[in-house]
């Protein structure tokens, strides 16, 4: 223990006299050892040897009482802290100081009786509920859904902290490409936000404003060669009999470079989009972005995409699509040792379609995505020998056709 007893320091009561201005103070100085925390020296001081000897008593009535941390609060303190106490029970919440306090640094500006009753789980469920049904909402769930399994449904919303936050973030996402974990990042922050709004209230701020995104260093994106996407479509020529939907998709994948939840939708939904053999068209009325307002799109359906449209019952397997036809289609690619990746039909097309016909408007019209992102992205990527190539990858039907 670093306090000295109580006698010796009693004991070691000293008078001390300084002179101001040619006048003379009185005063008295006792030493208690060292501050067990800091290390530093504890001394304490009083105009009179009595006043000293009562501030004496009451440092070891408090030490007695609360040990070495309590004697680190002043009277006032001491003092606060018990009102702050009584403010807590008297807003029914059964918490720390300590609790209090992270709270409030961690975003919160004010812990009230209201969000006290508010837990993460709660206010989670109400934040999916409101998002309409679909693929969106099935990412929520993954998303911010995981982080609230993951630190407790039954915590007090008004309770989480930056610290927390980041802590689950580097712990789930640390070692994933910084774009896999600044989305989750910012899922997160989403869900915060909506806990400040002022229809709600939730939470004053959100404890996670701060938290960083990481640098996302450019990358060269990704897209398969030709000949790996001619072997793949081989394969699933193969099983169209028995898996007619995995040709399905990879058709409106590869061939017209349409997102994978809009193709689920088409496939789930009967409003989605609108298909129109006779014309070669397709329009897609719920592409990414139509809850918000964004347009439908569309576009020509390319003379490839056609001559596989036209090589078995693609509408009738257009509607036998899953939500896991994807990764069927991943699944049978590795098996096949044909590289794969995630989101590789919309980028392979991308890519090529810029490169064999050299018009970037007409692509970005195809697939709806904004002129920026085409240019970061798929611009110069491969010559247009290869595009030509890509293009030329026929069902085995009309090659035979074609050959009479």
């Amino acid at each position: 223990m670093s306090y000295r007893q109580k006698k010796a320091v009693e004991s070691s009561i000293k008078r001390r006299e300084h002179t101001v201005k040619g006048k003379v103070y009185v005063g008295y100085e006792a030493y208690f050892g060292t501050d067990p925390f800091t290390k530093k020296p504890i001394r304490m001081m009083r105009d009179t040897e009595d006043e000293l000897k009562k501030a004496i008593k009451d440092f070891y009535l408090r030490h007695q009482a609360g040990g070495d941390a309590a004697v680190r609060l002043t009277a006032i303190q001491a003092l606060d802290a018990k009102n702050a106490l009584d403010e807590l029970a008297a807003a029914g919440m059964n918490i720390s100081l300590a609790e209090a306090v992270r709270a409030f640094l961690g975003g919160a500006a004010r812990v009230s009786a209201d969000d006290s009753n508010m837990t993460l789980g709660a206010a989670w469920q109400e934040y999916y509920d409101s998002k309409p049904e679909g693929d969106d909402k099935t990412k929520h769930r993954y998303s911010t859904g995981k982080f609230v399994q993951i630190y407790g449904a039954d915590k007090r919303l008004s309770l989480v902290t930056a610290k927390e936050v980041a802590a689950y973030l580097d712990t789930n996402y640390g070692n994933h490409k910084p774009k896999t974990y600044n989305s989750h990042l910012l899922s997160l922050k989403t869900f915060f936000n909506w806990c400040t709004k002022d229809e709600r209230k939730y939470l004053a701020a959100s404890p996670i404003k701060t938290v960083k995104y990481k640098d996302e260093p450019w990358e060269e994106p990704e897209y398969m060669k030709p000949s790996d996407v001619e072997r793949l479509f081989r394969v699933l020529e193969n099983e169209k009999e028995r898996n007619p939907e995995m040709l399905a998709q990879a058709i409106i994948s590869f061939f017209c470079g349409t997102r994978a939840v809009e193709i689920r939708r088409m496939a789930f939904v009967e409003d989605a989009a609108k298909i129109h053999l006779d014309d070669e068209t397709i329009r897609i009325a719920k592409g990414k972005g139509f809850q918000r307002g964004r347009r439908p799109r569309a576009f020509h359906i390319e003379p490839t995409a056609m001559a596989w449209i036209k090589s078995f019952d693609f509408l009738g397997a257009l509607k036998k699509i899953k939500k896991r036809t994807i990764e069927d289609i991943y699944k049978i690619a590795r098996k096949n040792d044909i590289p794969v990746f995630q989101n590789c039909g919309r980028h392979t097309f991308i890519t090529y379609h810029v490169s064999a016909y050299g018009d970037p408007a007409k692509t970005q019209a195809i697939v709806g995505t904004s002129a920026k992102y085409r240019a970061e992205n798929y611009c110069g990527l491969a010559s247009k020998a290869d595009g030509e190539a890509y293009f030329k990858i026929w069902p085995a039907c009309f090659m035979s056709n074609e050959g009479q």
